[in-house]
This record gives structure tokens, C-alpha cells and sequence, in this order.
């Protein structure tokens, strides 16, 4: 079924169809403003006084011996009856002129139930609200260390130096421990695991990384550099970052290597979201799928 291109920021709208239940593989990504999704809030601009970051140097030469198991969890059902959308990759192929890597794919699909919101950078349901449970896409040059506390250097993500013994898995760097986001100052992270995104140009799928982590329970975000608890910064100048809004918030952070820096697509719910909120936001996780050139 073809589906018209839409711009960045301008999600396709078209019915939603059934769709398989999507292999366990989804790996965690991070990413910028020029690449969300739809959503609704902005966040403060980083002030001028305030360095832009810079990333560590990544581990190099090839050492993987951390060995991404497989997502082990239930595997989501994805969402039939509502509106699938198409974000489109907003620096396909060789067009990004900041870089000489290539982004290597050409859109993501997903789809909501009835109900959901579609902002300028998130989707999701009762956007700003307590009980808020969204989904946003972003690339981004890197992570902050402490959250809470930045500094002026970014770290890598967990995906930034990984490879693929046999095609089929994912190995990270063999110094893995203490980094990506299952380092994050005081967050809570699950081990990461791999999953697969359904690919309808490669019957195997794409392979991404997966991981939860939460934002510690007791903390006073105001408390915080300029009142914000932000994970990672946008890919380039003036690009939008992320920020936690509230303490105890679970982000499901699935990384994909297929960008300039890791893809990552971020689910997350906060304590009073309900239970079928979440349970669609799972749904909404189960039904994405990507294309790749």
C-alpha cells in the first residue's frame, strides 16, 4: 500500500491495518529535534552561557564482548484499529551536510489507538497532563552523564560502538559497563536487550536495543541545572533536547543504527498514567515498523 511522503514534523495520516506481532528486537536509540516525532510541549533552549557539548571519544577497534540477549519480555500486540503514521527521515541518504555518514533509512511507521494527540514533538495521550504516556523520535550527538547535573561533554550512546558477529546479534563494546544510558547518574536501567523492528525490505528485520529506566522517584526536578532533568541533547544548534517532566517517569528507549548517531525511538509513562494507557502505549511500541533503503 502506498503511502504519500510527508515532510518532517508533518506526520502521514492513513486508516491503521492489521499488522504481525513485531519480532522481539528493538533497540534503544538516541536522537534529536530535527528527527522527532509529533508532540506538543517545547523545552527550554539551552541558555548562551552555557557551552555546546561535546561527545567523548567512543571506544574503538572492534573489542565487542558484551552479548545483547534477546528482549525476553511479552512481546506487544500491535495496534489495529486506529491511524498509522509515517515519520519520514528528515536527512535521507548523502543529504546531510554536516556529515559524511549516511542516514540509512527512508520513514517509520506506527500507529495509535482513538484518543491519542499528535504535537509537534510527541504522540501520545493527555500530553502535558500527570497521567501523560508518549512516543517521540529523536537522533542526537549524545547523552548527559548526570541528568541532573550537566556538564559541558556529552558520553556516547549505548549503541554507538557495537558490532554484529553474526549478523543476527548485537555485541557491544567489551567496556560497555559504566556507560550509554544504563549509566545515567541515579537512573534506574534494565539490562539491555535486543529486539527486532519488522522491515518490509529485509525479511530478518532491522535489529535495535533495547532498554527501561526510570527517573528516580524521590528527586526535585527544579532542583535541578536550570530545573530540568534532561537525558540527552538535540543532534545539532537549536535542536529541541530531551527532558524528563516527572520524577519516577519510565522512558522504554529502543536504539537503531541507522542514523548519523543512533535512531531512538523513547515510550514513556508517567507513575499516575493507567495501566491501559500504558498497555496502549505498548501496543503503539508493538506496531512500529521501518523502512529501509
Amino acid at each position: 500500500m502506498d503511502v504519500p511522503t510527508s515532510a518532517p514534523h508533518q506526520p502521514e495520516h492513513q486508516p491503521a491495518h492489521p499488522r504481525w506481532a513485531v519480532l522481539l528486537a528493538l533497540v534503544l536509540v538516541a536522537a534529536g529535534a530535527a528527527c522527532t516525532a509529533p508532540g506538543t510541549r517545547d523545552a527550554p533552549a539551552p541558555t548562551a552561557q552555557v557551552p555546546k557539548p561535546t561527545v567523548a571519544a567512543p571506544t574503538t577497534g572492534g573489542a565487542w564482548s558484551f552479548v545483547v540477549l534477546p528482549y525476553d519480555g511479552a512481546d506487544p500486540a500491535p495496534v489495529v484499529h486506529g491511524t498509522t503514521h509515517r515519520f519520514v527521515n528528515p536527512h535521507p541518504g548523502s543529504d546531510a551536510a554536516d556529515t559524511a555518514v549516511t542516514a540509512d533509512y527512508r520513514w517509520i511507521e506506527y500507529t495509535v489507538p482513538r484518543g491519542w494527540e499528535v504535537g509537534d514533538v510527541y504522540v501520545g495521550k493527555h500530553l502535558g497532563e500527570p497521567d501523560e504516556v508518549a512516543l517521540s523520535i529523536w537522533t542526537t550527538a549524545g547523552l548527559y552523564p548526570d541528568p541532573c547535573r550537566r556538564g559541558a561533554e556529552l558520553s556516547p550512546f549505548d549503541l554507538y560502538d557495537h558490532g554484529h558477529p553474526d549478523g543476527l546479534t548485537i555485541s557491544l563494546a567489551s567496556d560497555y559497563a559504566g556507560k550509554g544510558l544504563a549509566a545515567q547518574h541515579g537512573r534506574e536501567a534494565s539490562e539491555p536487550r535486543s529486539v527486532v523492528i519488522p522491515d518490509p525490505t529485509d525479511d530478518e528485520g532491522t535489529l535495535a536495543l533495547r532498554l527501561e529506566l526510570t527517573v528516580p522517584a524521590e528527586l526535585d526536578l527544579t532542583s535541578c541545572d536550570g530545573g530540568v532533568y534532561r537525558a540527552w541533547q538535540g543532534y545539532g544548534d537549536g535542536d529541541q533536547p530531551h527532558d524528563n517532566h516527572v520524577a519516577g517517569q519510565t522512558d522504554i528507549v529502543l536504539q537503531i543504527d541507522v542514523d548519523r548517531a543512533p535512531l531512538v525511538v523513547d515510550a514513556s509513562f508517567r507513575p499516575a498514567s493507567s495501566q491501559t494507557d500504558v498497555d496502549e502505549l505498548y501496543s503503539v511500541i508493538g506496531s512500529i515498523v521501518m523502512n529501509r533503503w
